[in-house]
Parts: C-alpha cells; structure tokens; sequence
C-alpha cells in the first residue's frame, strides 16, 4: 500500500472508530486501534468487529474467556489491541487457544500474571522457550532491579528466540542503558525498552549502534520532528536495519503528513510512531533488511513494540462491558 491510500485509510478507519466508540474510547486508544486495522488493509466496521469479539467470547465458557481478559488493566489499550487481533485472526478460534497455553507455560515457568504476559504469549514458541525468557528475565532483574517488571517479560521471550546466553544478554542491555544515558536518553521504562531491542542483532554490545541511535535522534530533531521517550524503541528498530539517510527522511515527509490530520492533534508523538512502522514494514516487505538477516524476528519485535509503547491505562468504558 503506497503512503498516500496508507493515510486516506488509515484517516477513514479513525473516523469510523469514532462513530462507532463515541466518546467511551479516548484517542490513545482509537489511534493505535486504527493503526493496526489499517495495516491490515482492513477498513474497519462496527457492527463486524462487535460480532467477531461476541464470536471469539463464544468459543470459549463464559467463565474462562472472561478470566482471560479480567486484570487490573482491561482498560488499556491492550486489551483493545489484543481484541483487534483475534478479530482479525484468519484463525481466531485456534489462536485463542495458542495463547492460553502459551500463557500457562509462562506461569508454568514462574512469570506472574499480567497483561504484558499476554503480549508475551503472542511470541512464546514452547515450554521451554518460556524457562530461558524466565531466565534471561532474572538476569535482567540483577542489573535493573527496579525498573524490569511485568512490561519486560514480552522483550525476554522475543531475546530468547535464538539461542543466546541470558547472562551475557542481561550485561549486554546494561551497558547499552549507560551508554545512551550518557549521551542524553532519559532514564526510565523507554530507554530500557530500547536497549532491550538493540542486543537482537548481537548479543555482544556494539558501540557502532549507540552512534547509530544518537545520529537519527539528531536527525529527526534537525528535521523539527520531536522525539518523545515513547519513540525510542524505534529508533533501536531503525538502528538494527541500518537505516540510511533517506528511510529517516521517508519517516520524516510521511510524519509531515500525518501531523496534519486531526486525529493526531495533541498526539504527535504517535504520528512519528506510525510513520516509522510504515516505512520499517514497508523495507521488510521489499526484502530490504540488509543489515538485519532475521526479517520475521525483525517484525515480530515491530509488532511488539507497537503493542508495549507505554500507553497509560484509560479511563473509559472497556469494550468488555458490551459482552458481560
């Protein structure tokens, strides 16, 4: 799909979000909701989507469908996303079973219950793949005592796909963390995130991709775009591809164009967000991932990120209250 159908789509699916969520589900939420539609092609239909979820809610008892989406959080925007996902599933009966035993193999494997679990879940290959996440997430935990938490468990079962040492992985994200910080990333959960995503291309720290990540920061602020702390696991994703000059300035003329739509008012930070997915999928699309050989490792920790970008929980009327 070519930039300009990308954006008229992607505006016509907010639009239609807005009549059919009204005022219950706040932008932070339609917007990454449209999104994901719209990088379906999908053109997204009220009345549809309700009876998808009621479908999906009807393949399970009433019982365990409603524990697997009652947390403390099924108001984020997860649980929106995570319903867009069965919804557009091919197979939405059979994932729904996927992700219950991939989530019973993290608990299985000593992870606490939690949204994030879910979203872990969705990359989980086995049991055993789920005892080496454990593993590198305690070593992560001996680095970062009090930032690694529930919304880390996604990147240690995304790290662990390959077979990498969790303790040289774990001291690897740390001193990616120093770096970046001393060259003025604010601390927190989104530089954590971001250099969680860096040891993917190695599990050896290189300083090659610190310059790499400082250089398209300067890059995008020289070009008046602002980079919020949300958007730095995307700068990591740029980095891993060895993004050139001329896919910042695609990112760049693309978010131009965003920020001009309405719906981004007040929300530029996910118009920068968008336009990086778009022209990230858009290289993995066309076989263009040269410096990064793993293209359904690369998307997988694309889709991650775009689930896991640190939305606050909102406060509206969770699209659960239609079925329960």
């Amino acid at each position: 799909m070519d930039q300009t159908a990308f954006i008229q789509l992607l505006k016509n699916n907010n639009e239609r979000m807005e009549l059919f969520f009204d005022a219950d589900v706040q932008s932070a939420a339609r917007i990454p909701l449209a999104v994901q539609f719209t990088f379906s092609r999908e053109t997204f239909n009220g009345p549809a989507f309700e009876k998808n979820v009621k479908e999906i809610h009807n393949q399970k008892s009433r019982q365990s469908f409603f524990e697997f989406f009652s947390t403390p959080s099924n108001n984020s925007v997860l649980t929106y996303k995570i319903l867009a996902h069965f919804a557009l599933h091919p197979q939405p009966e059979q994932e729904l079973h996927r992700i219950k035993l991939n989530e019973k193999a993290l608990l299985n494997a000593g992870f606490k219950y939690s949204s994030y679990q879910r979203i872990a879940a969705l990359f989980l290959v086995d049991e055993a793949h789920a005892g080496k996440a454990k593993a590198l997430h305690d070593e992560m935990k001996k680095h970062h005592f009090f930032l690694t938490g529930k919304d880390d468990i996604p990147y240690a079962v995304l790290l662990t796909k390959k077979k990498n040492n969790p303790v040289k992985l774990a001291q690897t994200m740390r001193k990616y963390y120093d770096a970046l910080h001393g060259k003025g990333f604010k601390n927190g959960d989104a530089l954590q995130a971001m250099t969680q995503l860096l040891p993917l291309y190695n599990e050896e720290f290189q300083p090659v991709l610190v310059e790499y990540v400082v250089a398209m920061k300067q890059s995008f602020l020289n070009n008046g775009v602002k980079v919020k702390k949300r958007s730095y696991p995307y700068l990591a994703l740029l980095a891993l591809v060895g993004a050139t000059s001329e896919v910042v300035d695609e990112i760049v003329e693309m978010e131009r164009a965003l920020v001009k739509l309405p719906m981004f008012t007040g929300m530029q930070a996910y118009a920068l967000m968008t336009a990086a997915q778009y022209v990230l999928k858009r290289l993995i699309e066309n076989e263009l991932l040269s410096h990064f050989n793993d293209s359904l490792l690369f998307l997988q920790a694309l889709e991650m990120s775009d689930y896991i970008d640190d939305i606050p929980i909102l406060l509206a009327i969770d699209i659960l209250d239609i079925f329960f």
